[in-house]
């Protein structure tokens, strides 16, 4: 459960919502995944602030305590390259509006390695202001493997993601693994609910989300260096993932993006009139 820190936390940073304090409600979702096994649990502030996290997320971050992750962000906590992709799928759901589902994420283990998850996320809060991103990571590494083929997945996905936008085959897939492409098949969906190229084309357009996001590059030029035949695969591809074009995609983040630029400005300016006010009160 929360204790004062954290419950004052949450009531300072997220407004109430239809009468009921909103601070309450992540408190009840953390206390639902306090304790589950192999699974990582988050909820950040649409701004990207970690609001509230269990253990298992602690222990992947080598802070130590809870309190010590409360207020930080991605970037604060991880590497560059996986705070950049942890960031671009937090992109993708405010621009969009639509739970992600089972996207594979590497992802650090207490022991300093990095593991592959399967991770869920959805907004909380009213469709059109959404307050807060809560998360969900299942590990992939299972406490008994009988197939023996966990560790030729993971080699696999590694594999695939280092080389994403190269013209790589299921067959390069499997022989990083080590396995036949049948076996590296069936083991994919069995584990991941995925066939390899499906899981080579998220990659890819995991690529083009961070480059959407954090560059002013055409499409044609993003399509062309992050492994697509053409934009117009580029275009179909995307617009069947994530429900909208990718010029349309960019266009409601650059909305979204200064909607929370707006909303910093209005709570700092807030903030100044209110230490204002109690500046005059306090001389009174």
């Amino acid at each position: 459960m929360f204790d004062g820190f954290r419950a004052r936390w949450h009531t300072e940073r997220i407004p109430a919502i239809d009468g009921s304090s909103s601070a309450g409600v992540i408190a009840a979702l953390t206390d639902l995944f306090t304790d589950v096994p192999h699974v990582m649990f988050c909820v950040k502030s649409t701004e990207g602030t970690y609001l509230a996290v269990n253990q298992a997320f602690v222990d992947r971050t080598g802070m130590g305590s809870i309190d010590a992750v409360l207020g930080t962000r991605a970037a604060d906590l991880f590497p560059p390259e996986l705070a950049a992709s942890y960031e671009a799928q937090d992109d993708q759901l405010r621009a969009t509006g639509q739970p992600l589902r089972n996207q594979l994420e590497l992802i650090l283990r207490p022991d300093g390695s990095t593991g592959w998850y399967v991770t869920s996320k959805t907004l909380i809060g009213p469709t059109t202001s959404p307050y807060a991103i809560a998360s969900v990571s299942v590990d992939l590494r299972a406490p008994a493997d009988s197939s023996g083929t966990h560790a030729g997945v993971a080699a696999a996905l590694t594999y695939a993601r280092q080389h994403a936008t190269e013209p790589i085959s299921v067959a390069d897939m499997a022989a990083a693994a080590e396995l036949t492409t049948t076996q590296l098949e069936r083991a994919f969906k069995r584990s991941l609910g995925l066939s390899v190229k499906q899981v080579l084309l998220r990659f890819r357009l995991e690529v083009v989300l961070v480059r959407l996001a954090s560059s002013n590059d055409s499409v044609s030029t993003i399509a062309a260096e992050s492994g697509y035949y053409d934009q117009s695969a580029l275009t179909r591809h995307f617009s069947r993932v994530v429900g909208m074009t990718p010029g349309a995609y960019r266009a409601n983040l650059n909305r979204s993006n200064g909607a929370l630029s707006q909303r910093g400005a209005n709570g700092a300016t807030s903030g100044s009139t209110d230490t204002g006010n109690s500046a005059t009160s306090s001389t009174s």
